[in-house]
């Protein structure tokens, strides 16, 4: 009798599933459907309030919610799971916590010293 894959494992034949070729189609279709990617629209909606504070109120008062939205982000990539949120998984999750932690951080210290 054949081996024959596991239930619960995807079969491609006799092609391993690391190697099977990617469907564009497939990706591109998984990419645009942003209702199932809520980490995109959460930062997207930071960076938009950022954006309306600092043209409202003032340029420093906006660079320091945009400081909060990355340092937050580098909170939420830190504390979930790997992989993560869609929005903010780029690399490893420690190189991710520490580049929006120095992102974040470098943003409040050049907000805090522009001149009013």
């Amino acid at each position: 009798m054949p081996d024959r894959p596991a239930p619960d494992q995807p079969s491609t034949g006799p092609i391993p599933v690391e190697e099977a070729p990617l469907d564009p189609r497939a990706i591109a279709r998984a990419s645009l459907d942003a209702a199932r990617n809520v980490s995109l629209w959460w930062t997207s909606s930071g960076i938009v309030v950022a954006t309306v504070v600092a043209l409202v109120v003032g340029t420093r008062a906006g660079a320091f919610v945009l400081a909060g939205v990355a340092l937050v982000c580098a909170v939420v990539r830190a504390v979930l799971p790997s992989p993560g949120p869609v929005a903010i998984s780029v690399r490893a999750k420690a190189l991710d916590v520490a580049v929006l932690v120095l992102l974040g951080a470098g943003l409040a210290v050049l907000a805090q010293i522009l001149p009013r």
